[in-house]
């Protein structure tokens, strides 16, 4: 990482007053939570930051020129170029967040194909070349990032153990319960990779297990009477409370043995091991984490590999609680949101002590020049520009998935409203210093 950190104070220096971060994320989903607003949320409220989280559809230029810091994760809508245009106008530094590789991701990613645009694929560029700093969550994906952006550096994502009951949850004895979580429906690894060993699981172990599939419910499974779903639950925090508390014996995490899905981050693991679940994982790059069969079991691709370890686990109740134990262990010890806070706070100051050296180097609001004009009919366009966006949305992707978009966009802000709440229910403690 080539970023100075030029931030530290010495011992004996006056305490400078918390930074201002500004959060402008495209939609609030797991991947936004996890990475950048819990860890961002939990400095502020411990005052060593402060924080301002909103969507990248209502940030106005205010709160981008209150920021000494603009955090982007997974923006790439060429509707909100603006956004990005405006920050840097203004030469503030920017971190851009990214767990999954969205400049070639499959044709099926999406039902709507919408990261695979040349147009989205340029405006993701923009951001990661535009970048002060690059985060990423994996080997493969910093390799790629790395041509459009040398200040990228690779980081662990975290567990929020205060959604974990620090007790072991009771389990049934008589019945194994084995989990399979997914989001993702249209690159559903289930459907190629391990469907005819789980249903022979099933059929072998009637009677003794469950499959709970979280999510999303793969078609070769529906209506079998050992399979339970849960539907998908947005708020993550609902959702991984539930999840730590059910009492999961076994978990599935399939992963594709490609380019795109060797750039996704090892959450699965991080999640089983937190929940005391033994997980069952594909042998590839992502789960480089798990000891096989210390901290879960590592399997091939292969049709047979997946029955093998499922009867191995369903079958040998000792292994699957020292995996379950040892896995948990291990996550407590790598995988703290206390690191991740103190991570992502190393990070921030030496962006912002970047930004001051780059600033330091220009001519006195020439960066700036045009905006002032702007500033009075920047609404009147945005007005404008959102109802020419929505007749082509209409023309393109049809009434009912613009609904169903203007639906996500309203379940977005809902949810922001929650987290603005979170951070009003604790003001930053005075006195402590970043």
């Amino acid at each position: 990482m080539t970023v100075p950190d030029e931030a530290r104070q010495s011992p004996g220096a006056t305490a400078s007053p918390p930074p201002r971060v500004l959060a402008v994320l495209p939609q609030i989903i797991p991947s936004t939570v996890l990475t950048v607003v819990k860890p961002l949320v939990a400095l502020h409220r411990a005052g060593r930051i402060r924080a301002d989280i909103t969507l990248e559809s209502t940030v106005s230029r205010a709160q981008l020129e209150r920021a000494e810091v603009i955090v982007f994760c997974r923006n790439r809508e060429p509707e909100y170029a603006h956004v990005l245009t405006m920050a840097r106008a203004l030469g503030r530094p920017t971190i851009y967040e990214i767990d999954d590789d969205l400049f070639e991701p499959p044709q099926d990613y999406s039902r709507e194909s919408r990261y695979a645009t040349a147009a989205r694929r340029d405006q993701l560029q923009r951001y990661v070349a535009a970048a002060t700093l690059v985060r990423v969550y994996s080997d493969a994906l910093q390799a790629r990032v790395l041509p459009l952006n040398p200040r990228v550096v690779r980081v662990d994502g975290p567990v929020d153990w205060s959604l974990v009951p620090p007790l072991p949850p009771r389990r049934d004895p008589r019945l194994v319960k084995i989990v399979y979580p997914t989001s993702r429906i249209h690159d559903d690894p289930l459907s190629g990779i391990f469907a005819r060993d789980v249903q022979q699981a099933l059929r072998n172990h009637a009677g003794r297990i469950a499959l709970h599939c979280w999510g999303h419910l793969p078609a070769e499974l529906r209506g079998q009477p050992a399979v339970v779903f849960h539907a998908f639950q947005p708020d993550y925090d609902r959702f991984f409370r539930e999840f730590a508390s059910a009492g999961f014996d076994i978990g599935l995490a399939p992963l594709t043995d490609d380019v795109f899905h060797r750039a996704k981050s090892n959450n699965k693991y991080r999640e089983y091991a937190a929940a005391r679940i033994a997980g069952v994982y594909s042998d590839v790059e992502v789960y480089s984490c798990v000891a096989d069969g210390r901290t879960g079991l590592l399997v091939s691709n292969r049709e047979g590999s997946w029955l093998r370890a499922l009867s191995r686990l369903i079958e040998d109740e000792a292994l699957r609680a020292r995996i379950q134990e040892q896995a948990y262990l291990d996550a407590r010890e790598h995988y703290g949101l206390e690191k991740t806070q103190e991570v992502w706070l190393r990070h921030l100051r030496e962006v912002i002590a970047a930004g001051r050296a780059a600033a330091a180097g220009r001519v006195p609001g020439a960066a700036a020049a045009g905006l002032g004009a702007e500033r009075t009919t920047d609404k009147l366009i945005r007005a404008a520009a959102r109802g020419l966006y929505l007749i082509k949305a209409i023309k393109r992707h049809g009434a009912q998935a613009t609904v169903n978009r203007i639906r996500r966009t309203w379940k977005d802000r809902r949810l922001l409203l929650g987290i603005k709440w979170q951070m009003l229910r604790s003001s930053p403690r005075r006195g402590a210093g970043p």
